[in-house]
């Protein structure tokens, strides 16, 4: 009683391991091949003709389509799964690389930021600036002019 319905011949468990579209697309061209044979070879034998029409016919609707649809659905399903790989590993790079890029910038910004607050926040720092000291300098005197 605790369990949902299950619906047909939708196997979960085995869709939730693969989530890459390349097997699925590869096991849809074999059956898509499966059935090009069968349609192709009914039309073949159900059409009115001689033998070498009709073998001529089983090539052209259904040999050549079959072999076609199985051999587009291996290479795009070999692509696809060659195309997630290679985001898989872009993906994996670019974060590395963002990450290390943050890394740098929050050391950059603190090294950065600690040197202003150091020099903001000693008075010993104050007096040593070279503007300050062309100003007492030129002043002997201590007032401002």
């Amino acid at each position: 009683m605790g369990q949902a319905p299950t619906y047909g011949g939708i196997n979960r468990r085995r869709a939730a391991k693969s989530p890459h579209p390349g097997p699925a697309v590869m096991r849809a061209g074999k059956y898509l091949s499966v059935v090009c044979l069968f349609f192709g070879a009914a039309f073949a034998a159900f059409v009115s003709g001689s033998l070498e029409q009709r073998i001529g016919n089983l090539f052209c609707f259904a040999l050549i389509p079959a072999v076609g649809v199985y051999v587009g659905g291996r290479v795009l399903g070999q692509l696809l799964v060659f195309g997630i790989e290679l985001c898989d590993v872009i993906m994996t790079r670019c974060s590395r690389y963002a990450v290390r890029l943050a890394s740098d910038l929050l050391s950059w910004t603190d090294s950065h930021v600690s040197s202003w607050l150091n020099s903001r926040t000693k008075p010993s720092q104050r007096n040593s600036h070279p503007r300050s000291s062309q100003l007492a300098a030129s002043n002997d005197d201590g007032f401002r002019t």
